[in-house]
């Protein structure tokens, strides 16, 4: 009996061995062919902004590209709220099947360090998939003060201490100033706004001496000339403001890089083959002349590595520099 009964439990055992390496193989076989089939049906892009923003403007015309390169509509969805966590918990917590992705800007790495309470790990509960764009901003002052340069502003600052004071709307605006202030040796408080364009707006009306404000904010000022645009914060100057000098090189300040950047990702879990479809059609679409033009005229620059580990390292690059800048400027979690 107990040999028969043996018999019996090492052939279930070879047959659930069987069975177990059977599925196995058929995953693995799937997965590919999940990633021909990819996408069945509409994408959503989930950006954590109000609509018509940069966040917005970016997302839109690459939603549109990749519906037409995928054969698959893909719908930009603003959820707005939170410091941009209310739209990056609702990806966190989908399925990771492709159908629901994330627009994340590049404070989005930083959530834990401007926030107390976040419904989600920036690292740990997302895929990267493709980098899209960088999007530098600028230092704008009123016209009525007496500079139009950055060295100048660093020398009535230091004439005027308590005189100047630079308008914000978000953790990228307020580290740019204090590297700034660090660096020229002056005293130079912010103020936070909601939005970028209401701090130029203000500044162009001589009611705020200082502004940071990305280039869909600037742009008509400083096309009409109601604002001196002082310096950019990307590493390079813009195509479409080639007047304007870097921070950078305005004030002598090597490696000075303080531009966002937005990109896309997914759930934690997503399947390689499918975000390995995605990525090779955001760099398809970033390499259309014509998109390119239009984000370059929107203020962004289309990023050149588009591959989900140069995103990854990106990531992890912006927190390590970023963190250890809001450390010294004294930015607690809110």
């Amino acid at each position: 009996m107990d040999n028969v009964l043996s018999n019996t439990v090492e052939r279930l055992s070879r047959k659930a061995v069987v069975l177990l390496a059977a599925a196995v193989c058929l995953q693995a076989l799937m997965l590919p062919a999940q990633a021909q089939v990819y996408p069945a049906k509409s994408v959503r892009i989930i950006v954590p902004f109000a609509p018509g923003g940069s966040a917005d403007g970016a997302a839109r015309p690459i939603a549109d590209r990749l519906g037409t390169v995928l054969g698959q509509t893909f719908i930009v969805e603003n959820r707005p709220g939170g410091a941009a966590t209310i739209g990056a918990a609702l990806v966190a917590k989908a399925d990771p099947d492709g159908y629901t992705l994330l627009l994340i800007p590049g404070t989005h790495v930083l959530a834990t360090r401007m926030l107390k309470t976040v419904p989600f790990h920036p690292f740990n509960d997302f895929t990267p998939i493709s980098n899209v764009v960088f999007v530098p901003n600028f230092i704008v002052a009123d016209k009525r003060l007496p500079f139009t340069t950055m060295k100048e502003m660093v020398q009535y600052a230091k004439a005027n201490p308590g005189k100047l004071t630079l308008g914000i709307s978000d953790v990228s605006g307020r580290i740019a100033g204090h590297v700034v202030a660090q660096e020229g040796n002056i005293d130079l408080p912010s103020i936070t706004y909601k939005g970028g364009a209401p701090i130029i707006s203000d500044v162009a009306g001589g009611h705020l001496p200082l502004g940071v404000g990305s280039q869909v904010s600037v742009m008509p000022f400083y096309k009409d000339k109601r604002v001196t645009v002082l310096g950019a914060t990307s590493p390079k100057r813009l195509p479409t403001m080639p007047d304007v000098p870097t921070i950078g090189e305005a004030l002598g300040i090597a490696d000075f890089d303080h531009q966002t950047w937005f990109a896309l990702a997914g759930p934690a879990g997503l399947p390689a083959p499918i975000v390995d479809r995605l990525q090779r059609a955001v760099a398809q679409v970033l390499a259309e002349p014509e998109l390119r033009e239009r984000l370059h005229n929107l203020g962004m620059i289309p990023a050149e590595d588009t591959t989900a580990a140069g995103l990854a390292a990106l990531m992890k690059r912006h927190f390590e520099k970023n963190a250890k800048l809001m450390d010294a400027a004294g930015i607690k979690p809110e």
